[in-house]
């Protein structure tokens, strides 16, 4: 990539392009920070402003790109007892996450736990080393964690070729001593590397996986980041971004960890541990909406929610009380097509999507959809601090960029806002989004962590619409 545009403009449609370029002097640098969040310092990169009209038309065309998904997973077994429990991250979860890191120990049986960490999502082994570390820093003792020996692939900078560790995924001996752990760790990278390294090649549970499974149904935790976390539903993301999704559908070829980053979803068969909807992770960051939303339409159960983690972010899932909370530093946002209405003859044109977005000290019932939220905070509605007209939000010059803090502080707190939009869009192609309050529409709000605005987000209502774009 040689140069990023983005745009900003008014509700006429006057604004600006920002552009950005590399020079003969642009670099970037980089490394992980506590624990696996991205850290990068930037330096010479080239911007112009330039003044443009942009104009959007509604798309009847998003046919001609667009691929409907022809994933099939088989039913996942489902349990009506379950006793564990799953912690499932969303990426880019941070060493000193204590409230993250505390409650998985909590839930595998405190300090005297016995852990396994399950490396074969990454090639190399500093996600399962640095993890263990942390437990050790939260006061696990280091005899209690072992790293196990699951791969179906070497990783570098090692003497052994672990690729043999793909025999282990049907040893008996390995199963046995899953059987006797109380909590399991997927670390980050690719999803489909961590199913390829515990099922068989006809695609049957190994016996490993069968033990997993044993302990998980008899009260052991099991916990993941990032690509640890997209193996928990029964239909596992594997690449794609909300754009790709929404204009080109789904794809049935999946070649690296690249295609994660972008163009159409690629769906996989996941593990299956979490029995209440679908699952992605990176939320935030990644402005993974749109890929879930399509996904849900596609391949979920509409009358199920569907779950978006935030990075350094844990969906902890009590399946005794169909209940889930939020731990950490972000939230969940809520995906319900319930009511949805779509049109198959233009796809990605839908209407009446509810959104929610929760954060930690809040609470939802699976299978009731009830949002429970912390009695900390207060209701805006009918007592909005915000009484201001709100131009449409896209690109870097626009405020509140994440979901949720858009929806708080344009919508749900502001008096005069009865609806906001946003615009994606690609060259002269794109979509709109129409968040509006309804009458079930509520925010809740209150300080954390000092003066920090904490909003939680209940039912406000999204329709999608694809549109042409005209920039001049």
């Amino acid at each position: 990539m040689k140069s990023a545009n983005s745009y900003v403009y008014d509700s006429q449609g006057w604004g600006y392009e920002i552009a950005f370029r590399k020079n003969s002097d642009t670099n970037g640098y980089w490394r992980y920070t506590d624990g696996q969040k991205d850290d990068y310092s930037i330096v010479n990169v080239g911007m112009d402003i330039t003044p443009k009209t942009v104009k959007f038309q509604p798309d009847k065309e998003t046919s001609l790109t667009y691929k409907k998904s022809t994933f099939s997973p088989s039913e996942s077994p489902v349990y009506d007892s379950i006793k564990g429990n799953l912690l499932i991250a969303g990426g880019a979860l941070g060493s000193s996450n204590s409230s993250v890191y505390n409650k998985f120990i909590n839930l595998a049986g405190g300090k005297q736990a016995k852990i396994g960490i399950v490396p074969a999502a990454s090639t190399k082994f500093d996600s399962s080393s640095h993890f263990k570390e942390d437990l050790i820093k939260y006061g696990m003792k280091a005899e209690n964690i072992e790293v196990l020996p699951i791969s179906n692939h070497d990783f570098k900078g090692t003497s052994e070729n672990e690729s043999n560790w793909k025999a282990n995924m049907n040893s008996d001996k390995l199963a046995q001593k899953v059987k006797g752990l109380t909590g399991i760790w997927f670390v980050g990278g690719d999803q489909t590397l961590i199913t390829g390294s515990l099922r068989n090649e006809n695609g049957s549970d190994s016996k490993v996986l069968q033990a997993i499974w044993h302990m998980y149904k008899n009260g052991a935790v099991l916990g993941g980041t990032s690509a640890g976390a997209a193996i928990m539903s029964n239909t596992m993301l594997a690449g794609g971004d909300s754009y790709g999704a929404l204009s080109y559908g789904f794809t049935d070829t999946y070649d690296d960890m690249n295609q994660q980053e972008g163009g159409p979803a690629y769906l996989e068969k996941g593990l299956g541990f979490f029995q209440y909807g679908l699952v992605d992770q990176h939320f935030d960051n990644k402005a993974r909406l749109g890929r879930l939303i399509a996904t849900a339409y596609e391949k979920g159960n509409k009358n199920q929610l569907s779950y978006g983690i935030d990075e350094d972010t844990a969906m902890v899932v009590n399946n005794k009380e169909k209940q889930i909370e939020v731990v950490g530093r972000g939230g969940i946002t809520l995906v319900d097509l319930a009511k949805v209405q779509a049109n198959d003859k233009f796809p990605s044109d839908y209407k009446n999507i509810l959104i929610s977005c929760i954060t930690p000290g809040d609470k939802v019932n699976m299978t009731t959809k009830e949002i429970v939220i912390n009695p900390a905070k207060t209701s805006t509605r009918k007592n909005e601090y915000y009484s201001e007209k709100i131009g449409p939000n896209t690109g870097l010059f626009s405020p509140h960029g994440v979901l949720r803090k858009f929806l708080a502080y344009d919508l749900i707190d502001n008096a005069q806002s009865k609806e906001i939009k946003s615009y994606a869009f690609n060259q002269n192609k794109g979509f709109e989004l129409t968040f509006r309050k309804s009458a079930e529409s509520n925010g809740y709000w209150a300080y954390t962590d000092g003066q920090k605005d904490d909003y939680s987000i209940v039912k406000v209502t999204l329709d999608i619409k694809p549109i042409k774009v005209a920039i001049k």
